[in-house]
């Protein structure tokens, strides 16, 4: 596991390991797409699955290789306190429902939507694919690689910068980059002040479990709908509930943190 979070890349390795990721990602899309139109239904529902471990398989090695010469350097500071993790849900599932109206404004060309019908299977396969490995792997990459590199050779604000920007990008769509670059930010604060991969998993986990559970208990319900048209007349009075909702937690978050760094100094 270590030698798996070795590799601290600057910016311009980030980027040209996220084009390996996305070349990866490319090819084992069409590779499984070829082999599944000779296999039956239930093996078709793993396929997100299959496409997800091909690509881990390829990256995973060649970032061992990348960080050979590199040291994982553990942080030494408390575990994270259980009203942190309390407090992470409201605040990571605002950001997602508050970042909503800047998303609706960019509509989801036919295509897309395919795609997301795709990916988005409302089975155990497909709770598997988006709740757990996809958490477990993009965090790795993107938080426990990437940003954890960039924070080696850039001031914080830089470096959580880039590495939701490089987030948005390999979602390779604006109608989902935009929630995304803004729930990257929130991710990446967090794994700056506390350096806890765990926290970003959870965060991560907890966002795509809403998106599934949407998914699978509003089964007609397009992929573009969004609280505004869920919520009606009423959106305005939800929308500022979310907010500060958002707020509060994002002060409880601050103030766990100030606690934290207080009690590191008394040590």
């Amino acid at each position: 596991m270590k030698r798996l979070l070795a590799y601290s890349p600057n910016l311009k390795q980030s980027w040209a390991l996220v084009f390996i990721a996305m070349l990866c990602s490319a090819i084992s899309y069409v590779a499984i797409g070829v082999i599944m139109q000779y296999a039956g239904a239930p093996v078709q529902e793993w396929r997100y699955l299959f496409e997800s471990l091909l690509i881990f398989t390829v990256v995973a090695p060649l970032v061992v290789r990348f960080g050979r010469h590199g040291s994982y350097e553990p942080v030494a500071s408390p575990r994270p306190s259980p009203l942190l993790w309390l407090l992470l849900v409201p605040f990571t599932l605002s950001i997602s429902l508050a970042t909503e109206p800047l998303a609706a404004w960019i509509p989801m060309p036919d295509i897309l939507k395919q795609a997301f019908d795709d990916v988005f299977q409302r089975n155990l396969p497909g709770f598997l694919g988006i709740v757990v490995l996809a958490p477990v792997y993009e965090e790795w990459l993107y938080r426990g690689i990437i940003l954890k590199g960039l924070l080696k050779h850039y001031s914080p604000r830089k470096a959580i910068m880039w590495s939701a920007v490089i987030f948005s990008v390999i979602h390779l769509n604006p109608w989902q980059g935009v929630s995304v670059f803004f729930g990257a930010l929130a991710i990446g604060w967090v794994y700056w002040r506390t350096r806890s991969l765990w926290c970003c998993i959870f965060m991560h986990a907890v966002n795509n479990a809403m998106s599934f559970l949407c998914i699978f208990f509003f089964p007609d319900a397009r992929f573009d709908m969004t609280l505004v048209t869920l919520a009606g007349s009423y959106y305005i009075y939800l929308y500022v509930a979310i907010l500060l909702v958002g707020v509060f937690s994002w002060i409880g978050i601050k103030n766990i943190f100030y606690s934290d760094a207080t009690s590191d100094i008394r040590n």
